[in-house]
């Protein structure tokens, strides 16, 4: 089978990164034709069967209309001549760029990585922590969310966009925790599957036994992880177990700052950073620590680190949100805590901690045994029959399609403020028509009574229709002002009736 991969990102800077590049390289292992599409800032590539774009990361400017990507998934599909296409995450990719795909006539399979189609930072908490059910609409703006990771308007709108014209494209979604599956259920996905991700296994080379006291926290260095809560939690710990240790490996925005705060806390001996560790020695680390601390504050899908300890043995303390309790069997693979609870996060620590090295090891065995539901082999073979499921459905082409509704308009009420491109569309009419009643109250009297009647009466005319188109966005015709936001930002495609 050709098979297209597409995602956001070329690179592995991430879990959904690291998945899309493991399962391509597995499928055509298994004799497939796989090519791959994605961007990245540092490369670009052109060849038969890979496409990278040279972009940056993000860019606000491009989330509707995105030209450069746009042509280049076009110019790898009619190349590569794809039987299919597996779309991974797509949240920095324009709008157009999903139109593309909704056009291609080929079928399309979805694995969703996060919650970034359901909520406009991907955090699918609200300002106080709280989880949300997800959905873009009011309360994207009536529960401080941006608190979380800021966001504005144009971003919510663009969330929805991509929610809505995915949910009428792809053929099945694959969601790897039961917790997000059920909101792209409830978010109006069409069909949607639970399937695990597969654990690629980190060779430990020649580890010795588990260190009595070591805590381990392997991932990004970014707000939604939650780490700052993990620092928090580390005098607590120290209070009760003075030894306990904690290695923080990974990098991100957050890492000078959480490095000083390591040091105005008094915590240089019990907490190191480490940037950069090679592959083969990670999995030394995974061999030989205590436990891997989980303390994200965001909704996780299916963390990748936690598959990494389940292979491991590596007993886990992780944050009680999200998918992670799917993947952590409380007092059988770990403990879980309250998420931003820095005391409970501490005392589950204490409470492993304690463990007789008989109860800790007894936990490894469950894990790794865990583990075996996991295999590369099983996985490929679901991947495979989703696939052919996908592919022998009749094939339409309606094209992506935006349902018209209250969760949209609120999106748009908070989008089209003085400052945003709806708001610029308001402005141009109330503008225009100040502009008339100005001329018409100030213009010299006319020359005869007849051409003072015409003036008037094309004036009056005139601004009578504008008014018009104003009442009628008020009264219900609000699928025109639509349809002129999208030919604004190029996606007149995506709006149908």
């Amino acid at each position: 089978m050709r098979i297209l991969q597409i995602n956001n990102y070329a690179d592995p800077v991430g879990g959904a990164e690291v998945y899309a590049l493991a399962l391509a390289r597995e499928l055509a292992e298994r004799g497939h034709e796989v090519g791959f599409f994605g961007t990245s800032p540092d490369r670009d590539a052109d060849e038969e069967k890979l496409r990278i774009v040279r972009r940056p990361r993000y860019d606000v400017r491009v989330l509707f209309h995105d030209p450069l990507v746009r042509d280049a998934l076009a110019a790898i599909i009619a190349r590569f001549r794809p039987e299919l296409l597996h779309v991974h995450n797509v949240f920095s990719l324009g709008a157009d760029v999903l139109e593309l795909l909704g056009t291609s006539g080929l079928p399309i399979v979805h694995t969703v990585h996060d919650f970034s189609l359901l909520c406009p930072n991907s955090w699918c908490v609200w300002g106080d922590g709280s989880p949300c059910s997800g959905g873009v609409g009011a309360k994207c703006f009536l529960h401080d969310c941006q608190r979380n990771y800021p966001y504005d308007p144009e971003v919510a709108l663009h969330t929805l966009l991509k929610q809505r014209t995915l949910a009428g494209i792809v053929d099945i979604s694959i969601c790897p925790s039961r917790y997000l599956a059920e909101r792209m259920r409830s978010s109006g996905a069409r069909d949607v599957r639970h399937l695990n991700y597969f654990i690629d296994p980190i060779a430990a080379g020649a580890a010795g036994e588990r260190e009595p006291k070591e805590l381990v926290y392997i991932g990004r260095l970014e707000p939604e992880k939650g780490v700052e809560y993990l620092l928090e939690a580390m005098p607590h710990i120290l209070r009760a177990d003075p030894i306990v240790h904690l290695t923080i490996i990974g990098g991100g925005s957050l890492e000078s700052t959480l490095v000083a705060r390591v040091r105005s806390q008094g915590l240089e001996r019990s907490a190191t950073f480490r940037s950069h560790v090679p592959r083969a020695e990670l999995g030394r680390v995974y061999a030989t620590a205590t436990a891997c601390v989980l303390p994200s504050i965001w909704s996780e899908n299916s963390p990748l680190v936690a598959y990494e300890c389940l292979a491991a043995g590596l007993p886990m303390i992780a944050s009680r949100i999200g998918g992670i309790p799917e993947l952590v069997e409380e007092e059988v693979g770990g403990f879980t805590f309250t998420p931003r609870d820095p005391c409970d996060l501490a005392a589950k620590a204490l409470r492993l901690l304690d463990l007789a090295p008989s109860e800790r090891a007894r936990m490894s065995v469950a894990l790794r045994a865990a583990a075996e539901g996991f295999r590369i082999a099983p996985h490929l073979d679901r991947i495979e029959a989703l696939y052919d499921e996908a592919r022998a459905r009749p094939r339409s082409s309606p094209g992506p399609s935006l349902t018209i509704d209250r969760d949209l308009l609120a999106v748009l009420a908070e989008y089209g403020g003085e400052k945003g491109r709806l708001g610029a569309l308001f402005h141009e009419h109330t503008t225009y028509i100040r502009h008339l009643e100005q001329t018409l109250a100030t213009r010299p009297p006319a020359a005869s009574a007849e051409e003072h009647r015409r003036l008037i009466r094309e004036l009056e005319g005139s601004l009578a229709q504008h008014r018009a188109r104003l009442d009628a966005l008020e009264a219900g015709g609000t699928k025109q002002i639509l349809r002129r936001l999208a030919r604004a930002l190029h996606i007149s495609k995506v709006l149908r009736s």
